[in-house]
Parts: structure tokens; C-alpha cells; sequence
């Protein structure tokens, strides 16, 4: 039985209103006919190749994509257990700065700052913005993209976004500490003798409040820490009475619920024997207290109270935390490890535990990665306790910084910024 197309065309030539005659002569439209046997075996055996052939290709396809997965999920493997040793440097930034000049991590910049001056710059080194100043000795608080750079013991006051220069000015007093919020409001500890202010500043140095402490009263302030919108001040003090000492937290609000309160004070906490060295705020509404025995969290949209206090047996060597985790180093004790690592969340739970032998200068928490170096090598760690790379490197290392893209790392030395991707 034969088949032919142009008869399919004649039977619908009426509805589609087709002159067949003048599309059949059209050199582009190719018209073929296909021919069927009639016999029933031959038949059989076509219908049996053709469904042959369509097993084969749908085998072939699930062999493909299954080799396809196997491939990828040993690929996804190997990357999530294996430990890399090696790195390959993609580029090299000769260095042209004091050797004092120190790099911190600035939105997605970063700020290169000594006692002459700060630039933005970008992981290639290529210059933002740039500003010049005199200090003895400069010391930088971030929060997000906004930054304050005050010199210890001296009244300059800078403040930064990543746009450049926002505002400076010089206080009366001694600076002790210094924090900013988002939108560049800044909050200083000066001293003066027995007297300690606690003020706060706009961008331009405008005074919005001050509080006038004494160490009688409240005792000599370890740290401060200011909300992201400006709004909530936490101080930590340290009193002595006598032999005994104990900490004295306080939380002052400027907004409408501190108006109020006796010098915008709106809560505290007394502790004897602890003291606090440490306090930060991880979002507008939580601040964390690390203590000599271990942490507090406290939480409260208007006034914050103590929500949660974990505490150690073991002495705290080291603390590092990226405002949602908060990590600590203790003694390796018994387990044949020099050191024990262990993070915890904002909630008190402890999230990964981990011991090493790394020995360190400095650690930190930068894009949800543990990065511990010494002048010698360097050691990277997931939040999970696995370790993705533990080398040596070519020179000493002054710092190591996280940098957008896969495995890539920016390693700071004596002369040069090199941009490394780990093995």
C-alpha cells in the first residue's frame, strides 16, 4: 500500500484553502512518498527494529545521564571532603604602602589604612577613593559599608561610606573607643581621669547625647557596641571593690524609648566575678556579651534583656564572630590536639566543634569560612568543622582575606597583595 502526502494535501485542500497544484510546484516544499509492505511478518519485523531502536536510544540516554550524575555527585564529593594543600596565584599587587598599612574587609571593598591615611580599594588593588590624615595610632570600626577611623589616645574622628568621606571631627577628650551604625551616627568612650563620657556624634560631629560616668559609679569601661541603626548602645564596665571585681553592662536608647530614662538608660546586667572584655550587637535587636566564663545574648526591640547565658569550664584562649556566630578557642586538654574549636548561633546552640593543631596568630570569620593563619601558613574551615585547605606559604603572611569567587583568597604580605585560588 502506498501512501503519498499529496493525497493527505487534497483532503484538507477545501478547509485550508490550499491551491495544492501551486504549492506542490513550489521549489521549497519537499513532497516524498513512503511505502508500506503488506506483508504481515515483514511488518512485525519493521514495528520490532523500530522499537529495537527506540530501547537502545532510551538505554543510551539513562546510561549518559546516570554516568552524568555519578560524575558530578564524586566531583561534589571530592570538593566537600577534600583538603587542599596547594594554590595557584592568579595575580600579584606589588605593594607601594608602609609596612604598618593594615587591610580590612569593606562591603565588597576593602579599606587600606595606616597613621597617614585610608583608601577603598577593590581585590586588584585599583583605588576607589582615597583620603590622607595624621595619627598615631588609628584603629577602625565597620558595620555594612560604613566605617569610622579614630586615632587611640587622640581626638580625630573620621567616617566613612563606600562612597568616600562623610564627615570628621575632633572631640575635647582622649579617645578610648569608638563605634558606628549604618547611616555614619558614631559613638565614643573618652577619658578623662576619673571621669569617662560616653558620647555620641552625627557624621559631622554634631553631639546628639553624652553621658558623664565615673568609676565609682559605673567603673572603667572594657567595650562598647553599637546597633546597626544607631539607636542602641551597649557598654560594658569593668568595677573593682576591693579584691572582688564584676561587670556592670548597660543599655542606653536614643530613640523614643530611652527619652525618658535617666541617661537614655533603658537596662543592665550585674555580674560578680566575670568580666565582659568584649560586646557586640549581631542585628538591631540582639547583643551579645562575651565573658571570661563564656557569653551572653541578650534580645529586646526597645529595651534588651538577657535571653540566654552559656557557660565554659574551660578558659577561653580566643573569640571570633561574624555578628550571627560567635566562635571560641580553648585548650586541646586530652585529646592529643593542641586546640578545640567550637561555634555557637545567637540562639546558645552550640553549632560545630572541632579540634586542630594549627599554631595561630589570628583568626576571624569571613564569608561563612574560618580562616586562622600564622607567618607561615594558613588554614581554611567551613562552618562545619570541615577543613578545606591547610598550607605552607612562599613569604610571612601579614593577613588573609575571603574574596568573591570560588576558593579565592587575597594573602597580604610585607611587599605584595597576592590573589590566590586554593587546590
Amino acid at each position: 500500500m502506498k501512501i503519498k502526502l499529496k493525497e493527505l494535501f487534497r483532503k484538507k485542500e477545501d478547509d485550508l484553502d490550499l491551491d495544492l497544484d501551486e504549492e506542490l510546484n513550489d521549489p521549497d516544499i519537499r513532497i516524498e512518498t513512503y511505502e508500506m509492505t503488506e506483508d504481515p511478518q515483514a511488518k512485525e519485523e519493521l514495528w520490532d527494529k523500530i522499537k529495537k531502536h527506540q530501547k537502545f536510544v532510551h538505554n543510551r540516554n539513562a546510561i549518559t545521564m546516570g554516568l552524568l550524575f555519578i560524575l558530578l555527585f564524586g566531583l561534589g564529593t571530592f570538593l566537600f571532603f577534600h583538603t587542599g594543600s596547594t594554590y595557584l596565584t592568579s595575580d600579584r599587587i606589588e605593594r607601594n604602602d608602609v609596612s604598618s598599612t593594615q587591610y580590612l574587609e569593606f562591603g565588597d571593598y576593602f579599606l587600606k589604612y595606616s597613621s597617614d591615611g585610608v583608601a577603598c580599594v577593590d581585590s586588584k588593588s585599583n583605588t576607589k577613593w582615597s583620603t590622607t590624615y595624621s595619627m598615631q595610632a588609628p584603629f577602625v570600626d565597620v558595620c555594612g559599608t560604613t566605617a569610622v577611623i579614630a586615632d587611640q589616645q587622640g581626638m580625630q574622628v573620621y567616617v566613612f561610606d563606600e562612597e568616600g568621606l562623610k564627615g570628621q571631627f575632633q572631640t575635647k577628650l582622649p579617645i578610648q573607643k569608638a563605634r558606628v551604625a549604618t547611616q555614619g551616627v558614631v559613638a565614643v568612650i573618652l577619658a578623662d581621669d576619673d571621669v569617662t563620657w560616653v558620647n555620641f556624634y552625627d557624621a559631622s560631629g554634631t553631639l546628639i547625647a553624652e553621658n558623664r560616668t565615673t568609676i565609682d559609679d559605673f567603673g572603667y569601661p572594657l567595650d562598647m557596641a553599637l546597633s546597626p541603626d544607631g539607636i542602641k548602645m551597649a557598654v560594658s564596665y569593668m568595677r573593682v571593690n576591693g579584691n572582688k571585681i564584676s561587670t556592670h553592662i548597660a543599655f542606653y536608647n536614643f530613640g523614643s524609648a530611652g527619652q525618658m530614662e535617666l541617661n537614655n538608660q533603658v537596662g543592665e546586667l550585674n555580674v560578680d566575678d566575670v568580666l565582659a572584655p568584649q560586646i557586640f550587637f549581631c542585628d538591631n535587636n540582639t547583643a551579645v556579651a562575651v565573658r571570661t566564663d563564656g557569653f551572653t545574648v541578650f534580645s529586646g526591640s526597645q529595651s534588651p534583656k538577657e535571653k540566654k547565658t552559656v557557660k565554659f569550664d574551660q578558659e577561653i584562649i580566643s573569640t571570633f564572630h561574624d555578628g550571627n556566630r560567635i566562635g571560641f578557642v580553648f585548650d586541646g586538654g586530652d585529646s592529643g590536639h593542641k586546640y578545640l574549636m567550637k561555634v555557637y548561633n545567637t540562639g546558645g546552640k552550640n553549632t560545630m566543634q572541632k579540634y586542630f593543631d594549627l599554631q595561630y596568630n589570628s583568626i576571624t570569620l569571613q564569608k561563612d569560612k574560618i580562616v586562622l593563619f600564622n607567618e607561615k601558613e594558613f588554614a581554611i574551615y567551613k562552618l562545619n568543622g570541615q577543613k578545606t585547605f591547610q598550607g605552607k606559604y612562599r613569604k610571612p603572611i601579614q593577613n588573609v582575606l575571603s574574596i568573591r569567587g570560588f576558593r579565592k583568597y587575597m594573602v597580604i604580605t610585607e611587599d605584595s597583595a597576592d590573589l590566590i585560588r586554593l587546590g
